[in-house]
């Protein structure tokens, strides 16, 4: 009886007009004081924002793709622009459903105007498997592993494969592997004369489109398999005696390769040092051979001094810097909208409540991680590089991934996205630290045949080469000293670096197992950074017997 008699004066009050009133009242309190913080937040994130950028554009930074990205080219004078690659950006956007796509994620579907000259080109591939379990890749060599091309694995994987022209009369491997690849003559022709008579390169990459994330980069599988193809074929034709036809192949892997240099993306960057990994090997393979003349190994030597891949990083980094910067600014002005894609970007595609948590962070916040995302990279990233004195700084991309690690140990939605999108991004530096050494240790090798081909044998130091063969001896990126070379006894040698720990092992790779590989990979964590040139090739599968 009492309880109801309670709850009875309860409601009366509740629903009286003095309830209503102080009930109106506090609900008015609560919104005054949620739009007081949202409106702080908003303040103080846009203003430390523009305050971070005003600093660093008065010190020439420059925070969006278009800034950073390479000047329009005429069209008859651009290698890309070529009639093989140039559907590859005749499209157009049509709104449609989201598509689950591999990175770059896109939210729009790219319709080509000319899907089959497209589709003809995603065959012009070195590599087109049959669906056969066995013989189903090519063995091509390992740069840093020191391995050079198994012919008769890359035989095999030709012999049969439907995809490829096959000889009525088998003959040597190098012979049928070529045969098969003769299927791209036209398409290799057509590039030669391009790279020939267009002396520039620049795709039509829609740098300002948005987000940021769903940027078209179609071109970057077809340069990859260029470089692989003209791999092949040179290799084929080193082995069949045909020096001067493996080194037009050589040239314009090389070429392609160049197309995407002064791209501002990393993925970019990443298979640029991917393709010129794959020429560096096809330049070592007629090395070991002793397939190049003065004039060809002097015309290689000049191109490498000219590679700077420590530039092009920074170049990458600053265009990784606008990526997040605007990517994370199209989010904000996204308000409660939230955008699938970016999730399947980030890894959090299956995180419902990361997503509402994100339709309600303040756009403050966005700007607050804008200015956390930007700050690590003028810390860390770009320091850990010196382009202008070619060096490359451990410790301080080190710094970059104990700082990202101490991001997920204290939580901060002023650094939340610096956490996500940050983490791998010393990864590159790695990279190319560890392939500028190779470039860097590959012009040395040029040097290093010339003089053997001058004196008939191989020099005791490398003092010997300058200044007749090379102008002055390339310095480790890691300690700024000379590389170090080592004759091997049986008459090979060795270039290397210090590598990543800084410590001269003598020339001894760093080795690592990991999970599933039968083989021992290159941990270039560990050890040195080693160019191998050995007497004779040695593949994969005479290594293993060796063992």
């Amino acid at each position: 009886m009492w309880q109801r008699s309670t709850t009875r004066r309860f409601l009366c009050w509740l629903f009286s007009w003095r309830g209503i009133r102080r009930g109106l009242i506090l609900c008015a309190s609560v919104a005054t004081l949620i739009v007081l913080f949202y409106t702080v937040e908003n303040w103080r994130g846009k203003r430390a924002w523009e305050a971070h950028k005003r600093q660093w554009e008065a010190r020439g930074e420059k925070f969006t793709l278009t800034q950073l990205a390479p000047p329009p080219v005429p069209d008859d004078q651009n290698f890309v622009m070529t009639p093989l690659l140039k559907p590859l950006f005749d499209y157009t956007r049509e709104a449609g459903p989201k598509a689950r796509a591999p990175f770059p994620y896109r939210d729009d579907s790219v319709v080509w105007r000319d899907s089959n000259a497209v589709a003809r080109l995603d065959r012009v591939q070195a590599e087109l498997s049959d669906g056969r379990k066995t013989n189903n890749h090519l063995v091509l060599g390992n740069l840093e592993k020191g391995l050079f091309a198994d012919l008769q694995a890359c035989r095999e994987f030709y012999r049969g494969n439907t995809n490829y022209p096959q000889p009525a009369t088998p003959g040597t491997p190098a012979a049928d592997i070529l045969f098969a690849l003769t299927k791209f003559d036209p398409e290799i022709k057509e590039l030669c004369e391009a790279a020939t008579t267009r002396p520039y390169s620049r795709f039509a990459i829609e740098y300002d489109h948005e987000p940021s994330w769903s940027i078209q980069l179609r071109h970057l599988p077809p340069v990859k398999q260029i470089g692989k193809l003209t791999h092949a074929r040179a290799l084929a034709r080193l082995e069949l005696g045909r020096s001067a036809e493996a080194f037009e192949e050589l040239k314009l892997g090389l070429r392609a390769s160049d197309s995407i240099r002064d791209d501002p993306i990393l993925i970019d960057h990443l298979v640029r040092t991917a393709t010129l990994s794959m020429n560096l090997q096809t330049l070592r393979e007629g090395l070991v051979r002793h397939a190049w003349s003065d004039a060809q190994l002097a015309e290689v030597e000049k191109y490498l001094a000219s590679v700077d891949l420590l530039a092009e990083y920074k170049l990458a980094m600053r265009g990784e810097r606008a990526w997040s910067v605007r990517g994370l600014d199209w989010l904000r002005r996204q308000g409660f909208k939230v955008d699938l894609g970016f999730f399947r970007v980030i890894g959090e595609e299956e995180n419902p409540g990361f997503a509402r948590f994100m339709a309600l962070m303040p756009g403050g916040w966005y700007y607050q991680n804008m200015l956390a995302i930007s700050d690590m990279f003028q810390k860390f990233n770009f320091p850990a590089v010196d382009e202008k004195a070619r060096r490359v700084f451990p410790d301080i991309a080190d710094k970059s991934d104990a700082a990202v690690n101490s991001l997920a140990e204290r939580p901060n939605p002023y650094r939340l996205f610096a956490r996500i999108l940050m983490p791998a991004l010393s990864n590159a530096i790695k990279r190319t630290a560890r392939m500028q050494t190779s470039v860097d240790a590959a012009r040395l090798a040029c040097a290093l045949e010339r003089y053997r081909l001058a004196n008939g044998k191989l020099p005791g130091t490398l003092d010997a080469l300058t200044p007749r063969f090379i102008a002055s001896i390339p310095i480790d990126v890691i300690d700024g000293k000379p590389l170090r070379y080592q004759l091997k006894p049986d008459g090979g040698y060795v270039v290397y670096s210090v590598g990543w720990n800084k410590t001269d092992e003598g020339g001894e790779i760093g080795w690592k197992k990991s999970p599933g590989s039968k083989e021992p990979n290159v941990d270039i964590t560990q050890g040195d950074w080693v160019w191998q040139m050995p007497v004779k090739p040695v593949t994969a599968s005479q290594l293993a017997l060796a063992r």
